[in-house]
């Protein structure tokens, strides 16, 4: 692998793992209403929300990828996250059960996403660090 691609893969991660994280404790925190919990989404740069009986729903595009949200509650929702960038096929979608993670969910793959998926499974435990990548991601407009 070229460097300009280790690194891309390594900026990516830095990305991917303090969102998902953010996004799975926003997701599961039983201390949320429904009102401060789509406040603190749009903070990380996902709006568009529809509200269909309680039910909300996004579809935004957040650092090149396509991230769907459906929530109804701490015990109730989907969060999708696709590539529609450089890593077409790398997607993780994580749902109150747990979370799946693929390489390979596009005709089209880029053979890229295979790294992204192993440097991200790497990556994703605990401590969750607040990288430099994500910081800057949610200070910018």
């Amino acid at each position: 692998m070229k460097n300009m691609e280790v690194r891309d893969i390594n900026q990516m991660v830095d990305f991917l793992v303090p969102f998902t994280n953010t996004m799975v404790n926003k997701l599961s925190s039983t201390k949320i209403t429904k009102f401060n919990f789509k406040r603190e989404i749009k903070e990380l740069k996902i709006d568009n929300f529809t509200d269909n009986d309680g039910i909300l729903e996004s579809y935004s595009t957040v650092f090149g990828l396509k991230i769907y949200v459906l929530y109804e509650g701490t015990r109730n929702f989907i969060f999708k996250l696709e590539d529609i960038s450089q890593y077409i096929g790398f997607t993780i979608m994580i749902t109150n059960k747990g979370m799946i993670v693929h390489d390979d969910a596009a005709d089209n793959a880029n053979p890229l996403s295979k790294d992204l998926k192993k440097a991200f499974l790497e990556n994703y435990k605990s401590p969750y660090l607040m990288t430099k990548t994500f910081l800057n991601f949610m200070a910018s407009d």
